[in-house]
């Protein structure tokens, strides 16, 4: 599912002394089964955009659109509920969001609010499970009995369960240890090439921008500040200080070595063993 922003402008309590432009006429285009990073430091606009995709704000100006949906400030849309089916956002910390009495109600809460058939929310459940690294044995358990990484792949698999054409993801690794951060990141990095669905991380994380995005975003003071592809972004170091944003430190590595050694090795995805064979060839 693609997703365009036109010219997308969005106030905070609009016609007050309070009045608050989060959003300003911000356009881009994402294509369907991209993988996009949203970047920006705290009050650049990234949460605000994001919850103009499955209709919780509605642009003050402009239009979004996000397949066949389209929200704009004259626009009424009917089918809210069938685009929110569409969208799956998993929002900083969704194990916050965990209610139901057991682990089982909790995934199927999601899809039954859409109105999907029992029998087919089981399919899904099971499917689902072994994708977020939980047993089944855990399905009749309370999820405030489980820990907090497992609590997190509870709620991550109710917003699954709804079969959303797009995944939105809200600093998704907050609060995890490094393994764990890496765990969840390969989990979805891995769901969205399994099923080429639409992907918008939005993260503080530089590495994990240039490890999984296809392509950046940066907001700054709710302004589209920059877009492009991570190896092309990464390499304007001074702009992206502008607004406080650093580079990757495999970015900083690789860039530190072509200026001492005049070598011209590229800035892609690499891991630290890649960049290590990479050196090694020019020795």
């Amino acid at each position: 599912m693609d997703i365009t922003f036109k010219q997308v402008s969005y106030t905070y309590q609009p016609n007050t002394p309070f009045a608050h432009h989060a959003l300003k006429n911000v356009s881009f285009h994402i294509p369907s089964g991209a993988f996009v990073a949203i970047i920006g430091h705290t009050g650049s606009g990234k949460s605000t955009l994001i919850q103009h995709l499955n209709g919780l704000l509605k642009p003050t100006k402009g239009e979004v659109i996000i397949g066949d949906y389209k929200l704009s400030a004259e626009n009424k849309l009917k089918e809210m509920k069938d685009l929110r089916s569409k969208v799956g956002i998993v929002f900083q910390y969704p194990e916050h969001q965990l209610f139901e009495e057991t682990v089982e109600k909790d995934i199927a809460f999601g899809p039954q609010n859409f109105g999907v058939k029992q029998e087919t929310i089981k399919e899904r459940i099971a499917e689902i499970l072994p994708k977020v690294g939980l047993s089944e044995s855990l399905l009749e358990r309370s999820p405030f009995e489980l820990s907090g990484g497992q609590m997190r792949r509870v709620a991550i698999a109710g917003v699954l369960a709804s079969k959303p054409n797009v995944y939105v993801l809200d600093e998704p690794t907050a609060g995890l240890d490094p393994k764990g951060q890496k765990e969840i990141m390969n989990m979805f990095y891995n769901m969205h090439h399994e099923e080429k669905i639409t992907t918008i991380l939005v993260t503080h994380s530089m590495e994990d921008a240039l490890n999984y995005s296809d392509y950046l975003i940066i907001l700054n003071k709710g302004e589209k500040y920059m877009e492009g592809r991570p190896e092309d972004i990464f390499t304007k170091e001074k702009d992206l200080h502008e607004v406080q944003l650093q580079v990757p430190e495999s970015i900083k590595f690789l860039n530190k070595y072509n200026q001492t050694f005049n070598t011209n090795l590229p800035l892609a995805k690499k891991s630290p063993k890649d960049i290590a064979a990479l050196i090694k060839q020019t020795i």
